[in-house]
């Protein structure tokens, strides 16, 4: 990722986790919110191609473009942002497809450090963490017992994307979800790890 990411002109975004825990929600609200933002010409969601099952690795894909149209809807195999909902995906190969200049954003109670030196990481990777399981449990954002971190997670990659306001994040969260009880703890979840 380049020192100041509004220098990007396409942000080419993966994130890894689990079936069932909405790697592809994610992506989609991400997509919706930088169109709203009014900062990328298109922006495409999509997942992983290949089957999904509950608790299978699977992954999902969000390009968002600021100077043109996007027309390539291939898997990103180098990203600029990496975030991981379930840290038992992390594996070395998808730690080194990451940018050299890239950003990892992990659901995790471990330290930067830790990953940085799990997986050889360079010094100018960012590595942003939260523990994002344990503050869905504390707050009751569950399905079947389950943490709820799709969503929340997002709070992080505000952080890395300044392009995208927590406003237009919060409004696609709200467009995306029919619950507005629900709609309502994910985004309090999101402030919060925005504010972690």
């Amino acid at each position: 990722m380049a020192e100041n990411e509004s220098d990007l002109d396409i942000v080419n975004i993966v994130i890894h986790g689990r079936g069932g825990q909405g790697a592809v929600t994610a992506c989609e609200i991400i997509a919706e919110a930088a169109f709203l933002s009014d900062n990328f010409i298109d922006v495409h969601a999509y997942p992983s191609f290949g089957a999904e099952r509950r608790g299978a690795p699977v992954q999902a894909y969000a390009k968002l473009s600021k100077k043109e149209k996007i027309w390539d809807r291939a898997q990103i195999e180098y990203p600029d942002i990496i975030i991981i909902l379930d840290e038992t995906v992390l594996n070395q190969n998808i730690a080194s497809s990451l940018k050299k200049n890239g950003i990892l954003i992990v659901n995790s109670d471990k330290e930067p450090e830790y990953f940085k030196s799990k997986y050889k990481l360079g010094e100018k990777i960012r590595i942003i963490i939260a523990d994002v399981n344990d503050l869905a449990l504390t707050k009751g954002l569950t399905i079947e017992g389950n943490p709820i971190v799709n969503t929340p997670i997002l709070g992080l990659l505000l952080k890395c994307i300044s392009e995208i306001s927590i406003d237009n994040l919060i409004k696609a969260v709200q467009n995306k979800m029919d619950n507005t009880k629900i709609a309502d703890l994910n985004i309090e979840l999101i402030k919060e790890v925005y504010s972690h």
